[in-house]
């Protein structure tokens, strides 16, 4: 094993091959990039391969992960494994932007496989950087390639050591990576009711933050997340909390869990471990629905429409979520046909006594109807939405009149509040 990069090596022999095998001819410079990515719970230890064995595994992973062979290994020196991303047919301008969102897609996996790839569960190295670094081969033509491509090293070298972040980022880091190492989330269930005969349909599963975290809510924790490349982990965490921790279901109720869109690319959902967490606790996939949200939008409706296909084939319903608040939503549902449609509190809070969304609650039940698309009104909060909600013919309701989000929610519709 070579030196870290912390140990003041250049790690020249990397740069005296081309991964793609092409007799050592590499892509011109503009064209090739190159990503340094953190590697957790590795150290400067020796891994789990001999050196042999690694571009294999690695290759192997990146071609999974990525749908072919645009980034290749580059070597592993340290705590710190560096790909290179063939960068051709990409416009100059571009370039650099593109690799950045490329390596932190590949930061964000790396994360959510490190069980697989390196034998830990979700852990981390403490380390207050951002856990990766890209740069773009430049320079004049002139120029030794091998020199420019020796500083699109130190430059990736430089932003993987998270120079010029904040102290707040990087508290924010430390912070996430111990929520994950630790799986310190909670879920709070809010129970969701029959608006006809008022018995319990099930509950949805909120994400709670640690006591005394330093993010102020699940939805500062989830943003952290997708901007940094914690997405898919703390999807994972999340969504493995809701199912160990869920209440007691009988054969016909349902958990609703909140996925980010991007939990369709993530291989460790479709081969199944959201099955087995299910059967740990006794569950069905046909008692799980997933709930849709607009954290991350669809960029490819027919290739969302395929996988969602693959879920339903295993018992999964699929809901969207927040309907009603913006257009995405109203895209995702002509677009992907779920089997719910959650109103968004927005529209369901005062229409009595709103015209305008009145009229759009109707007219959203109207085309459910027609569709055989069930229908959940979110936020209701006082008797007279709730009397409305069900006088239009809305299936079931949830929101702080009828029920709060708990650890220990309640089994019943409360006494005092008619259904008539």
């Amino acid at each position: 094993m070579r030196s870290a990069i912390d140990g003041g090596m250049a790690p020249m022999d990397m740069f005296t091959r081309d991964p793609w095998g092409r007799s050592g001819t590499w892509p011109e410079a503009g064209a090739l990039g190159l990503i340094g990515l953190d590697l957790p719970l590795y150290g400067t230890h020796e891994g789990p391969l001999p050196d042999a064995e690694e571009p294999v595994r690695w290759n192997a992973w990146l071609s999974r992960v990525l749908g072919g062979d645009a980034v290749r290994f580059g070597d592993r020196i340290g705590s710190h494994l560096w790909l290179f991303a063939d960068m051709s047919g990409i416009e100059t301008a571009r370039s650099l932007v593109d690799l950045e969102g490329l390596a932190r897609k590949l930061r964000e996996r790396l994360l959510a496989d490190s069980d697989e790839l390196l034998g830990v569960r979700a852990g981390f190295h403490h380390r207050a950087d951002r856990g990766y670094g890209a740069a773009v081969v430049a320079g004049p033509a002139s120029r030794p390639f091998q020199h420019r491509l020796y500083e699109a090293f130190l430059m990736a070298a430089s932003k993987l050591s998270g120079w010029g972040r904040t102290e707040k980022e990087t508290q924010a880091g430390l912070e996430m990576e111990r929520i994950l190492r630790e799986g310190d989330i909670r879920s709070a269930y809010q129970p969701i009711f029959h608006l006809r005969g008022g018995h319990l349909y099930g509950y949805e599963a909120l994400t709670r933050c640690p006591k005394g975290s330093l993010f102020d809510g699940p939805l500062a924790l989830f943003r952290f997340a997708d901007r940094e490349g914690y997405s898919f982990a703390l999807d994972r965490l999340a969504r493995e909390t809701a199912i160990r921790s869920c209440p007691l279901l009988g054969p016909k109720q349902k958990i609703f869990i909140n996925v980010n869109s991007g939990i369709m690319k993530d291989p460790h959902f479709v081969s199944g471990q959201t099955r087995q967490w299910l059967a740990a606790r006794g569950l069905q996939p046909g008692q799980v629905v997933l709930e849709l949200t607009e954290r991350d939008s669809i960029d490819d409706f027919e290739e969302a429409k395929q996988m969602l296909d693959h879920y339903r084939s295993q018992g999964y319903e699929i809901a969207i979520d927040d309907a009603g608040a913006g257009y995405s939503s109203l895209q995702a549902i002509v677009e992907l046909k779920p089997d719910y449609i959650k109103l968004d509190k927005s529209l369901v809070q005062n229409a009595d006594r709103d015209e305008m969304k009145l009229q759009m609650l109707r007219t959203f039940v109207r085309f459910s109807k027609r569709m055989r698309i069930r229908t959940v009104a979110e936020g209701i909060e006082t008797p007279e939405e709730l009397q409305l909600v069900r006088k239009m013919g809305i299936d079931f309701g949830q929101g702080f009149l009828i029920g709060r989000p708990s650890e220990h929610p309640i089994l019943a519709f409360p006494a005092g509040i008619g259904l008539g």
